[in-house]
């Protein structure tokens, strides 16, 4: 899953690839003022993870994605079904306003049963 500053720059090299670093950081600079180190970090990171290819031209690299946005999105918005639903069932019966069960009991790291938020991060 990515950061909201990985993915603000994904949606650069989504859009506008291939792309250098200073054109991805002249793309996110209405909502983002990063300095290029800061964009050229993010980038690396990106690219060591497999989410972005680079090819080096006359002294540049130039990026371009290494996964298709709608993979990223069908993850994230996956995880975030099984976060808070569980299933597509039930964020179903959630959306058509049908009372959603209660979330099933599930283990702590001491056996015993816990249902309901982990209080230890409140």
């Amino acid at each position: 899953m990515l950061t909201p500053l990985e993915l603000d720059i994904m949606k650069a090299v989504w859009d506008r690839s291939p792309i250098t670093v200073r054109n991805v950081q002249n793309a996110i600079r209405p909502s983002r003022s990063l300095a290029y180190t800061t964009v050229l970090t993010i980038m690396d990171r990106l690219y060591h993870k497999g989410f972005l290819k680079r090819t080096m031209r006359s002294r540049t690299h130039y990026y371009e994605p290494g996964i298709e946005y709608s993979t990223v999105r069908d993850e994230a918005v996956g995880s975030l079904i099984k976060s808070y639903f569980g299933s597509k069932d039930r964020l179903r019966e959630f959306l058509n306003g049908e009372p959603v069960a209660a979330p099933q009991p599930r283990p702590n790291g001491d056996g015993a049963a816990h249902v309901g938020l982990d209080e230890t991060l409140l």
